[in-house]
């Protein structure tokens, strides 16, 4: 229990180190990937307990912020502590192409938790966890 307690402790205190200075859309996004990472686990978690009424909810709630992704990567906003790559604003069309596809996914998922179909809402979540890693690996420190 306590040595839980402590690696818990040490991932929280590193994750706000690691945003610590961060201002403006920089704050702005990273703030927003972490309540987006939150919604992913909300989200594992309903899947299991077939929770239609929160896949919904968190399947909305990243379907908005994927709607509003692109718009908080202008050009110039990579100053540290961002943890993005500059290769976003190199290949801004696939990074664009990527939010559009985890815009799609999102929506399947929602669409699946509206319908109650536990088989959907399981795949949509796959395709969509898909598109966080596909981003994150290309884009992401």
């Amino acid at each position: 229990m306590k040595k839980a307690l402590v690696v818990g402790l040490i991932a929280c205190s590193t994750t706000a180190w690691s945003h610590s200075g961060a201002t403006g859309v920089v704050k702005e996004r990273m703030d927003q990937f972490k309540e987006s990472k939150a919604s992913v686990k909300a989200l594992k978690k309903a899947l299991k307990a077939q929770d239609f009424v929160t896949i919904t909810k968190e399947a909305a709630s990243i379907n908005l912020w994927a709607k509003q992704l692109t718009k908080l990567f202008p050009a110039g906003s990579n100053p540290h502590p961002s943890e993005a790559l500059d290769n976003i604003w190199q290949e801004f069309d696939q990074f664009e192409r990527k939010a559009q596809e985890q815009i799609e996914a999102s929506n399947k998922l929602n669409q699946a938790g509206i319908a109650k179909d536990i088989s959907a809402a399981t795949a949509a979540f796959k395709a969509l966890t898909q598109t966080c890693k596909s981003c994150h690996n290309d884009y992401r420190k």
